[in-house]
Order: structure tokens, then sequence, then C-alpha cells
């Protein structure tokens, strides 16, 4: 089994912090048997996170696609993630909070999803596929070829300047959907509630699948705590990582980062290699802290 693991580590300094308080040792020892091999990334402030850039080399794609690969389609369309969105607007900027933090009960996504929808209308030859409360994915045949813009995954929780598309279509897109939305019953009804207002949406993780799977398991459970500022979270689902898919045997494991995707697999070695892997223990921290 080829085990992948996405936002393994971050470069926050409260992040590394409880990096170094973590006992991993089914990792250690999978560290300890396996030599690394291919890296994929560059830095945090490529577009696309590493894991999906390591998915896309081990589908044998140019470039990622997320969206498209979570409805498992074909290359017949291309897709992008539509994730509703709360802006607040502060001193310094404007930030994106986490998803999660709108709350969003499936009816309120789908009443949403239905107002959203009149800017990308079916008659118009879009498709619609919702993934869960926060995440929709929409096709088209080609009115989003082309465009770029960075995922959802690098834009949650931070300011929103640096990420902002430079393509025209797409930042005419959200302007429209901006519109829409301000004043509209439905953000009414939620702030009478307590509930933050959805008043944009984030449009990115576009393109094309060629249909090809990749033989690797992602377990993305470290995605969503991590996103949401959520340590603790993030540390306990680190640990259960680790006493779950960490403790069976692995062909290959890939651990990624905010900047580095790093795969580890088994290859022979010296004797001298083997002696020197029995005495000296990884060090886990160091290897996570390096992606």
């Amino acid at each position: 089994m080829h085990l992948m693991i996405p936002h393994a580590s971050a470069q926050d300094e409260a992040a590394r912090h409880a990096l170094s308080h973590l006992a991993l040792p089914n990792l250690a020892a999978h560290l300890a048997r396996l030599s690394p091999q291919q890296t994929w990334g560059s830095d945090e402030f490529s577009p696309q996170p590493p894991h999906q850039i390591a998915l896309a080399a081990l589908r044998g794609q140019a470039e990622p696609s997320a969206a498209a690969w979570a409805v498992e389609a074909g290359p017949e369309l291309s897709w992008a993630l539509l994730t509703p969105v709360h802006l607040a607007v502060g001193t310094d900027g404007v930030d994106m909070l986490p998803p999660a933090a709108l709350n969003l009960s499936e009816s309120d996504a789908a009443r949403f999803a239905a107002l959203l929808s009149e800017l990308w209308p079916e008659a118009e030859g879009w498709q619609w596929r919702p993934l869960d409360a926060t995440h929709w994915a929409i096709a088209h045949a080609s009115a989003l070829d082309g465009l770029q813009a960075a995922s959802i995954e690098r834009v949650a929780g931070q300011p929103i300047e640096p990420w902002l598309p430079q393509s025209r279509v797409l930042r005419r897109w959200q302007n429209e959907a901006q519109m829409l939305m301000h004043g509209h019953a439905l953000n009414e009804e939620r702030e009478a509630r307590g509930e933050r207002a959805i008043n944009s949406v984030w449009m990115g993780d576009i393109g094309r699948s060629n249909g090809k799977p990749a033989d690797v398991i992602v377990d993305a459970r470290l995605t969503e705590p991590l996103l949401n500022g959520d340590l603790a979270g993030w540390a306990e689902a680190w640990q259960l990582l680790d006493a779950g898919p960490l403790a069976q045997p692995l062909t290959g494991l890939t651990l990624c980062g905010e900047r580095f995707a790093r795969h580890f697999n088994a290859q022979p070695l010296s004797l001298i290699e083997k002696l020197k892997r029995r005495w000296q223990a990884p060090d886990v921290a160091a290897v996570l802290e390096a992606l």
C-alpha cells in the first residue's frame, strides 16, 4: 500500500511546536525502513499544494485538477471547486475565514447553491455536483478551460489579496456572486440566527482529469483541523493516523507539507546503511518540518 498524507506539517511556528511534542512510533519505523525518492513542490506560495502536484504526477497529468478528481470525472469536461466563504474585512486587509467557520447546514447549502446556479445555469451547459455543505463541483465543456486559480486549501484562513486570480473572468464571476448574495434574504436569516453571512465564493482547483487513477491511498484527516487552526485536533488526528494506517505494512509513503511532497519507498541498502538505520532512529519532527 502506498499511503499519501496531505498537510503533514506546516510552516507556522505553533504547528512546528506541536510536531516536536508528537510521539509517532509507527511513522518513525517506516522512515527508518524506507528511503526518500521523488520530491514535488516548490514553496508555500505556489497556487496548488504539494500533495495535489504529487497526485498529478502519479496520475500522469501535467497539472492538478482536484475538482475533477473529487467527482472521478474523465477528460470530457473541465471542473472547478466552488466554495462558499465569508470574507472578514479588517484594518490590515481582507481575510478568508475557513469554510467550516460558516457552520453551513445541508439545507442552507442547497438553498445557496440554487441561488448561485443563476450565475452558472444548466441551460448554458453548466453541471453542478454537491460534494458536501461547503464544497460544490461545477463543470463546463469549454468555459473553464485556460482559467487558473489557487486551491481553496491555500487561501482558507489567509489574507485573500496575494491569492486573487489574475483572470478577469474569475474576478467577474466572484464579483457577481458577491453582489447576488449581498443583502439577500438567505443571509439575513443567517445573521438573525447569529451566523456569518456567505458574502463571497472561491472558485479554484480548476482543470480536466485524464481519467487515470493514482495507485495511492490519500488519508486527508489532517487537512480540516489544520486549515481551521485547530492544532489540538490536528495533533489528535496525527495520533490516530499513526495508530491506524501507519500501523499497516506500506510499500510507499508520501508525506506532504506546505512546500514539498516527499515520497519514500523500499530500496536495497548496503550493510553499513542497514546498521546505521538500526542504531540511529530517524528524527521524525525534522523530516516533517522540512516539507
